[in-house]
């Protein structure tokens, strides 16, 4: 999975939003947002680690048997924000 794929970017425009209205936003929150509906869990999980690992989300997360157990956003960071600039 690559940062330009479809599913980091829907995550990161929820995330946008979703932080706008809350201080935190969970694993769980972005697997119920429609615009991430479309995408498997698993995929789901990459992508939220790709982007806490590329500086874009402010973020905890652990894992547990190779897949993401729990994640929590706490906020996107400037070089989240060029990001969204571009998408």
């Amino acid at each position: 999975m690559q940062i330009h794929d479809q599913c980091p970017v829907s995550i990161m425009i929820f995330m946008n939003d979703a932080l706008k209205k809350k201080k935190s936003v969970s694993f769980n929150d972005v697997m119920a947002a429609p615009e991430c509906k479309k995408f498997s869990v698993a995929d789901i999980g990459k992508a939220l680690e790709l982007l806490r690992r590329n500086g874009l989300l402010k973020a905890t997360s652990r894992f547990g048997c190779s897949e993401l157990l729990e994640f929590t956003a706490t906020g996107i960071t400037d070089a989240g924000r060029e990001f969204l600039k571009k998408h």
